[in-house]
């Protein structure tokens, strides 16, 4: 009876994490398109970019994309786990 529980509680885990890695993929998805705006240089010219700006928005996607690769090797254990 332990093991169905423990099994239960993985399943469920499992769905938060593909969902939390949805939100992410939208998130870099999104970060992506600002900077992509704010670095396009046929409507900006370069003494004008935001790069301060755009330095950050980097660092955000950095760090999403990170969560998210560390988290796909999570959702992969757990699928193991449950096959």
């Amino acid at each position: 009876m332990s093991l169905n529980l423990e099994r239960a509680a993985m399943k469920g885990e499992l769905v938060e994490m593909k969902l939390q890695a949805e939100k992410l993929r939208n998130r870099i998805k999104g970060d992506a398109e600002a900077i992509r705006v704010k670095l396009n240089t046929t409507r900006i010219l370069p003494d004008d970019l935001e790069i301060p700006v755009v330095d950050e928005q980097m660092d955000q996607l950095k760090g999403s994309w990170a969560e998210l690769i560390s988290l796909k090797s999570r959702i992969a254990d757990y699928e193991r786990e449950l096959r």
